[in-house]
Order: structure tokens, then sequence, then C-alpha cells
């Protein structure tokens, strides 16, 4: 049975455990599909998509989020995030991610932005970016690119594109993004 947002929502503020099977049910492919794309692995994906429903299940209330997927996508990908890092402290790997790997010519290297006010200036002029400069498909691209993690290979099927023709439109848009952050004075 299909279940509205407002429905898990609402088991959720009541307390009821069905509210978990119910985003399974509704939610759980994009959401094991988020964990896997960053995580490369079933067990951990699973792991932290569980964890992700436990989360939103205690987070509802106080928190109301708009859209229960989006709120349940962003809070899976950050625990994928957070075990992708504990792996890597692990291995002694160096905590990077290969996606970043992509954004590395024009984002700042690590501790280069010394505080929080840097941190949330770039992601402002980021999301500036995003909305007033990129066009709807760069922006859509870039997104499920370095925030959902999508492959080229997926990215190619879900926009119909060749894979080339996504490598090429993403490099574009990280120039783009390098020439705007430089602009707005966040990039020497």
């Amino acid at each position: 049975m299909a279940f509205t947002d407002q429905e898990i929502l609402d088991l959720c503020r009541t307390r009821d455990q069905r509210a978990i099977a119910a985003m399974e049910f509704q939610y759980g492919a994009y959401c094991h599909k988020v964990a896997v794309n960053i995580l490369g692995n079933f067990h951990d994906a699973e792991e932290c998509v569980n964890d992700a429903y436990l989360a939103v299940w205690n987070a509802v209330p106080p928190a109301q989020p708009r859209s229960l997927l989006a709120y349940l996508a962003k809070t899976t990908r950050n625990i994928a995030i957070n075990r992708l890092e504990h792996n890597q402290a692990q291995k002694r790997d160096g905590g990077y991610y290969l996606l970043l790997d992509e954004l590395a010519e024009i984002l700042p290297g690590p501790g280069s932005v010394e505080d929080e006010v840097a941190r949330r200036h770039l992601m402002a002029c980021i999301n500036d970016f995003l909305r007033q400069k990129a066009s709807k498909v760069e922006r859509n691209l870039f997104l499920r690119r370095y925030f959902w993690g999508d492959s080229i290979e997926d990215l190619s099927q879900r926009f119909g594109y060749s894979q080339s023709k996504v490598k090429s439109q993403l490099h574009r848009t990280r120039k783009k993004l390098r020439a705007y952050l430089e602009k707005k004075g966040v990039l020497p």
C-alpha cells in the first residue's frame, strides 16, 4: 500500500513504527541508490539506509520536512558520507571522495577554508551559481553528479545523452563555476 508523505510523517509524529516500513516501501529503492553511489558497497549502504529511516523517525517531530523524499535522501547521503569517512579513516587512505576529485580544480583544498563563515560563503556562492548562472540541464547534471553521486553512465541514461556529452557538460559547468567563484573572490 502506497503512503503519502503526510501519512508517513503522521506515523512518525505518533511514534508508530509502521512509519519505518512505509519509508522503506515508498522511498527505499531511491535511498539505497544514493547510499550505494557513495559507498560502493551494498552491505554498508543497507545499514546506512536503515540508520536514515530511524534518524528521520526520531527527528519528526520537531522536524517538519516539506519533502519527505528530499529529507530522507539527504539524511541517507549524510550518513553514507560519515560511513565513508569512517571506513577511509580505518584504511588510512586519505579521506578523499572520488566525486570531489572532479571538483578539485575549482574548490579550495583541505584547510583552505579556515572557518565556518568561509565555508558557508562558498556554499552560498555555489548555490547562487546554480540558481542564477546555470541552465536547468547544467544544474540537474551537476546536482545529480556531485550531490547525489550518480555515475556518468546513470546520468547518460537519465538525460538521454552520450557519456561523452555528459562529461563535456560537467566539465563546462565546472569551468563556469570556477570563473564565477573567482569573480566572487572565493578563489584566487
